[in-house]
């Protein structure tokens, strides 16, 4: 089950697998996506397969749990996800992490 779009396809700890809507066959989306979150204390990596609508994000979850990254993935959700109710969001994938 999903969330506006996005769906979880796998998660063990330090690392998800999301199945992105807005990503399907948008290369320019995937180059910005990578560059939002890369940019996150606690966010390791960032793999975008546009081709395949998927992104493989590793991470630290205990650094990626301080206020200022959670902030900053507030921050980068709602700027490529306009409208999108992130407490919801961050609550869903809270579940997955």
């Amino acid at each position: 089950m999903g969330f506006a779009g996005i769906e979880v396809i796998d998660s063990q700890p330090g690392e998800i697998n999301l199945a992105i809507d807005r990503l399907q066959g948008d290369q320019d989306f995937a180059r910005e996506f990578e560059a939002k979150f890369s940019a996150i204390h606690g966010i390791q990596q960032v793999r975008p397969d546009a081709d395949r609508g998927e992104v493989v994000v590793l991470y630290d979850k205990q650094a990626l749990s301080s206020l200022s990254s959670l902030l900053a993935l507030k921050a980068a959700f709602s700027l490529l996800f306009p409208g999108i109710d992130t407490f919801r969001l961050a609550t869903w994938l809270s579940k997955h992490l």
